[in-house]
């Protein structure tokens, strides 16, 4: 029989006799998430292989709903029904579209920042906005703070006037580092490439994950059935403090109104650089998060062994790939050095034609970054590069809701110069280690 669903559950309580017969019927129903699961799990692995792709898919729709369902029945030990009843569903929030931002889980597809912000209730002046846009304008709040005028501003000065600090700098309107976000998640290959993204409207955030597989056995009739060694624990994302400065001329930022695009690129450049560049070799030393490299129980191969070689093939990438399905993880994709990539692109055969990319590579997109480098010393070569091949979807990205700007009025005077030092919160966590695959070592 199918398993009921988290939005079944949540929405069907005055179905059942009772506060505690909803309670079971939740329980119920997410231990028949964990045994699909399990089928799923343990058919695979009896066969020695990953799940294939309508399994995965159906894996993680069963994980999606037990994480739900874990929640609600959480939830559930307080009564709930008033709640439920006046028509709020619990933990569970809408953006007008119909989909839903929960508290503490990664923004799926097609859900954006922007979106968790305003179903959170976060964006303080929905209503305030950008003539021609239907947006609040970054350049002309950055030009209120800087010469106070406030001209033709008026929704941005009513959305800024809440975010004065102490300090003497300015709390962007949350809508508006929203959008920010949105547009540095664009940049970002790491998020590119499947990470995913988990608004923090708090400090700290837990998010789910497995510690161990799922599992299941053979049953015998009337025998007692030995429970999974199984686990579901959290991941803690940390806020941590990432700092950038934007200059730009005081006459562009006060005359030009085309500087709004190339506002909004600049901060977000900022953040998606410095989290590319955390997320693959953050080291985990306060206030820096730990990236993928630095996390222990990660897979690392020396490419041609202890010295680098230069890439012949692609069989390196090929067993990379074979390496986690050996773990039962599936790789997504694979990010790399712009040179590393320039490597593999004039690869040639024996007759000097392009070297075609295996049938084993198909589906595995590649992503390219500055923020590996290219002067790695491996034994004795001091030219190496890193390749990462992973299943992204197992490294999260926290994200505050915030961002503060301060203005350097004086720094940067002498230049006709305004400077806006700006501080973003987020952190990086890798889920699960033996989802990800780094071959160091690559010369070019």
């Amino acid at each position: 029989m199918k398993s009921k669903t988290f939005a079944e559950m949540r929405g069907n309580r005055d179905t059942f006799e009772g506060h505690e017969q909803w309670r079971n019927a939740i329980r119920d129903a997410r231990d028949g998430h964990f045994a699909g699961m399990s089928k799923l799990a343990d058919a695979a692995k009896s066969s020695g292989r990953g799940l294939l792709a309508d399994e995965q898919r159906a894996y993680d729709k069963h994980e999606v709903e037990l994480r739900g369902l874990g929640k609600l029945y959480e939830d559930s030990a307080i009564d709930y029904g008033s709640i439920i009843n006046a028509g709020m569903g619990g933990p569970r929030f809408d953006d007008g579209g119909g989909g839903e931002y929960r508290a503490g889980e990664p923004l799926r597809r097609g859900q954006s920042f922007e979106g968790f912000v305003r179903a959170r209730g976060l964006a303080a002046g929905d209503d305030q906005v950008d003539d021609d846009r239907g947006r609040l304008s970054l350049r002309k709040s950055l030009k209120g703070i800087v010469t106070g005028d406030w001209r033709d501003a008026e929704p941005e000065r009513r959305a800024m006037s809440e975010g004065v600090l102490a300090s003497g700098g300015f709390m962007v309107p949350t809508i508006l580092s929203a959008q920010l976000v949105d547009l540095a998640r664009n940049q970002t290959r790491v998020i590119q490439a499947g990470a995913k993204v988990v608004p923090m409207a708090n400090k700290t955030v837990n998010v789910a994950k497995w510690v161990t597989d799922p599992a299941a056995a053979w049953h015998t009739e009337n025998a007692a059935i030995t429970p999974s060694d199984a686990t579901i624990g959290t991941v803690q994302l940390d806020a941590k403090a990432l700092a950038g400065i934007t200059v730009v001329s005081r006459e562009l930022l006060e005359d030009a109104d085309n500087v709004e695009e190339e506002l909004r690129q600049a901060f977000a450049a900022q953040f998606s650089l410095k989290v590319d560049a955390a997320a693959l070799y953050g080291t985990g030393t306060a206030p820096e998060p730990r990236g993928v490299k630095n996390t222990t129980g990660i897979t690392t191969v020396a490419l041609g062994g202890v010295n680098g070689s230069t890439p012949a093939n692609y069989d390196f990438l090929a067993d990379a790939i074979g390496t986690l399905a050996d773990n039962n993880e599936t790789a997504n994709a694979a990010i790399l050095s712009p040179r590393s990539a320039r490597t593999l692109g004039k690869l040639k055969d024996t007759t000097g034609q392009p070297l075609m990319r295996p049938s084993y590579l198909d589906g595995l997109p590649m992503f390219v970054t500055n923020q590996i480098g290219t002067t790695f010393t491996v034994g004795t070569s001091t030219d190496t590069s890193d390749v990462f091949v992973a299943d992204w979807s197992q490294l999260f990205v926290g994200v505050r809701t915030e961002l503060q700007i301060g203005v350097l009025t004086e720094r940067y005077a002498d230049n006709g110069q305004i400077g806006f030092v700006s501080w973003w919160r987020g952190d990086v966590v890798v889920a699960r280690a033996k989802a990800f695959h780094v071959t160091t070592g690559v010369r070019p």
